[in-house]
């Protein structure tokens, strides 16, 4: 009870907590290591017998793929007559060579087997067939009396009893050689052939996997101890790290959102930033009511002025704040028009106008001349909307003229909340968008993007 209450008091390190954790990970991994070793070595025998497997179906496969392949297309010259037909199946039996492929990629990954002697005579079979399909588009290159014969079948020669035929009974010989029982024999032949590779490889291959079933088993049984232990571990750092680092950080977000000191929770790394940060607070918080209301607020206005803007700007968290900078449009012929007196009084009204549409919890400057700042706090890069509204109705209020002032209207650059330390990079970046929207007609508001500073250095 006693370690439990000093360590709600104390708070545990962080760094000790992961250093056990860390010996712990560390002892688990490496008997999961030699467990998954020994897996491994027993595993490889059966994969390597399956890999073979697919490898040798695969080729058998495409053995028969080819064989078909070059069987439709002379069909289809023999049946059609196109001659496209013809050059495709000289294309796959000299260039693409689908089957030739297979026995060599065989003889190399599996020499002298069973499997192996069964798809070289599937190939032999598909050969001897080729002399009939050669016998047959040769009959038809005759009946079409077309001289370009392919290289192939340039060395046959059809028998004296098929040269007198006529070119129709040539192309009826043709295709009744390419349709017969004798064709669809050899056929036969190839898939049979086809069909013991791939018994023969499913024989090996069920012996390997019964064997290695029985070494993998016990290693198995083992390794699942381990992932156990291990998720047990994995699960107590976890908890040890939203407990100690997680929680009371994002309780600290949520009191600096609230412009509160920290809790003093967590572990000790974390206590001693959260004091660290209290008492920097505190001389935040007295340095902010130890300025004047006139050395901070704008005589003219009301509003804080430019050195209540600078100090205001390093205390806000700029990822939650947004920098609106807003210039009344036009307003030297305000000045020159109606005078400089007039002139004050449009200013008082922007800045009444702009109180009056924004939270108290915001800060409103002016920060030179016609020239405006709100800073506005504790917000999400989704108020797009909500800010184009009010610069809407704000635009409004300023065009009315009934109070006997001339009506003005107010350009606005913004800069939504990012992370960054440099709040003069937030201002840079609402300047640059005041610029795109003042270089644009005026009377509007417009959100900075990347692609607008690239433009302002090209001007």
């Amino acid at each position: 009870m006693s370690f439990i209450k000093q360590t709600k008091e104390q708070g545990v390190s962080l760094r000790m907590t992961f250093l056990i954790m860390l010996l712990v990970s560390v002892l688990i991994t490496t008997l999961l290591l030699f467990t998954t070793y020994q897996t491994i070595m027993s595993f490889r025998a059966l994969s390597n017998a399956t890999d073979i497997y697919i490898d040798l179906q695969d080729a058998a496969d495409s053995l028969m793929k080819a064989s078909d392949y070059l069987t439709d297309e002379a069909q289809c010259y023999t049946v059609l007559g196109l001659r496209k037909h013809l050059e495709n199946y000289f294309t796959e039996a000299e260039i693409t060579r689908r089957r030739e492929k297979a026995i060599e990629s065989m003889e190399a990954r599996l020499p002298s087997s069973e499997a192996l002697e069964a798809l070289k005579n599937a190939m032999s079979e598909s050969v001897s067939l080729m002399d009939r399909e050669y016998y047959a588009m040769l009959l038809m290159l005759s009946a079409q009396e077309d001289d370009d014969i392919p290289e192939a079948i340039k060395s046959i020669t059809l028998s004296s009893e098929h040269q007198v035929l006529s070119g129709e009974e040539k192309e009826r010989l043709a295709r009744q050689m390419m349709h017969d029982d004798e064709y669809y024999e050899y056929k036969n032949r190839i898939r049979l052939n086809l069909t013991q590779c791939i018994d023969e490889l499913k024989a090996g291959t069920r012996g390997t996997q019964n064997s290695m079933e029985n070494n993998m088993r016990g290693d198995l049984i083992w390794m699942t101890v381990l992932i156990v232990v291990q998720s047990f571990a994995i699960i107590l750092l976890l908890w040890v790290t939203t407990s100690l680092g997680i929680n009371p950080l994002l309780k600290a977000v949520e009191h600096i959102k609230r412009d509160q000191k920290l809790p003093i929770t967590g572990a000790n790394e974390f206590r001693y930033l959260a004091e660290t940060y209290n008492n920097m607070y505190t001389v935040y918080k007295k340095s902010i009511d130890s300025l004047s209301f006139k050395a901070s607020h704008d005589e003219l206005t009301g509003v804080y002025n430019r050195s209540g803007y600078d100090l205001i700007r390093r205390s806000v968290d700029l990822e939650t704040t947004a920098f609106l900078l807003f210039d009344a449009d036009m307003f030297k012929n305000v000045n020159d028009d109606h005078g400089h007196e007039v002139g004050d009084k449009v200013l008082q009204k922007i800045a009444n106008i702009l109180q009056e549409y924004f939270r108290t919890d915001d800060y409103i400057c002016r920060i030179g001349g016609d020239e405006f700042m709100v800073l506005m706090i504790h917000i999400s890069k989704d108020v797009r909307h909500l800010i184009e509204q009010k610069v809407m109705l704000i635009n409004e209020e300023l065009a009315k003229t009934e109070d006997g002032l001339p009506p003005v209207s107010v350009s606005v650059g913004v800069a939504l909340c990012r992370k960054t330390d440099n709040p003069q990079e937030l201002f840079h970046d609402a300047d640059v968008a005041l610029y795109y929207v003042k270089d644009h007609g005026r009377n509007g508001v417009c959100f900075y993007e990347p692609e607008m500073k690239d433009k302002r250095k090209t001007r």
